[in-house]
């Protein structure tokens, strides 16, 4: 009796912790179901749900659709914005950093930028950069007027606003003005020196116009006066400053008249230096007789060298005289 009802109690134990626990797994679903819900997620299909349908098409072939929602998300990061200049930024930039840049002066080294460039390794026979030597008319001015003139002045203005040579006239002046080279300051064109030329006019209301052409300088000029044929070049351009050896440029500008002696035939020729200091006058044209005996192939003998001349009028220069030589054959 006591065993059965012993047996009793365990059942309806058993049965009560069965029900507790059968509670409690309700509850937890319950959970899980309600977070599905909140984060987006679906739960996981029932095993009620709706097969997808299959169709038969042909004997032994089948076809079935199946339709469902993608919910992948994607993160797409923020764009840089786009450059912007605050226009007041720039026109308010600080004086004492902009006013160095606008005032510096803008140099042009002629003499280096040349040197980099014979610096190049390409060969190159010729020099389409440098002007061939200047023989008269040095140069020509066209008359362009704005209204007809009742008598003109054409005028040449050296570098110190000094006329070197001039001519004047009645009526319309004409359509072109050739300057052969004189200048009643140095006697003729001198090489480092800048020329302008100048045509003033009056009107016939009396009113005065004055209209100016293109400045020239020139670094190697031919003359021709007397019968003889002479080659100015500027010593600045051949030399080094203050030295007696060539500058990089100088081949060309001596090759030049090498070519203007052969044409010549007339031996022998004569070199003078022009310039303040005598000796360093005496060293250059040593230098030039031994280039020139090499280039020509004649012996330094063919070659006169004449007492350096004053640059008070010529400037600083080097002149070489083709014939009317003491010896040359005239």
């Amino acid at each position: 009796m006591n065993s059965q009802v012993r047996t009793q109690k365990s059942e309806l134990r058993m049965k009560a912790i069965m029900i507790a626990f059968c509670a409690l797994s309700s509850a937890f679903c319950a959970e899980l179901l309600l977070a599905d819900m909140d984060t987006g997620h679906t739960a996981a299909p029932s095993a009620n749900a709706p097969a997808p349908a299959i169709k038969s098409e042909k004997d032994g072939e089948l076809s079935a659709e199946s339709k469902g929602v993608n919910k992948q998300k994607m993160t797409i990061s923020k764009l840089d914005p786009p450059a912007a200049f605050n226009l007041e930024d720039i026109q308010n930039f600080p004086e004492d950093r902009l006013l160095p840049v606008l005032n510096n002066p803008v140099t042009f080294e002629e003499g280096r930028d040349f040197s980099n460039m014979m610096d190049s390794q390409d060969d190159k026979m010729i020099h389409p950069w440098l002007p061939e030597i200047a023989q008269a008319p040095f140069l020509t001015m066209k008359t362009v007027l704005d209204k007809p003139a009742k008598d003109w002045t054409f005028s040449i203005i050296d570098q110190g606003g000094s006329p070197v040579a001039s001519q004047d006239g009645k009526g319309t002046p004409p359509a072109f003005f050739p300057w052969n080279g004189d200048d009643k300051e140095r006697g003729h064109v001198a090489v480092d020196t800048v020329y302008i030329p100048q045509l003033a006019t009056t009107d016939r209301d009396g009113y005065r116009h004055t209209y100016s052409g293109q400045p020239m300088q020139y670094a190697t000029i031919l003359l021709k006066e007397k019968g003889r044929t002479i080659v100015e070049m500027s010593s600045k351009r051949i030399f080094l400053e203050k030295k007696s050896d060539l500058s990089k440029e100088a081949p060309v500008f001596l090759d030049k008249v090498c070519d203007l002696i052969r044409e010549e035939v007339k031996l022998p020729f004569a070199l003078r230096a022009y310039d303040v200091d005598s000796d360093l006058a005496r060293a250059r044209t040593d230098v030039l007789v031994k280039y020139f005996s090499e280039k020509l192939f004649i012996p330094t003998s063919q070659i006169t060298v004449l007492e350096p001349g004053s640059s008070e009028k010529r400037g600083l220069a080097i002149a070489v005289t083709l014939n009317g030589t003491p010896g040359s054959a005239d």
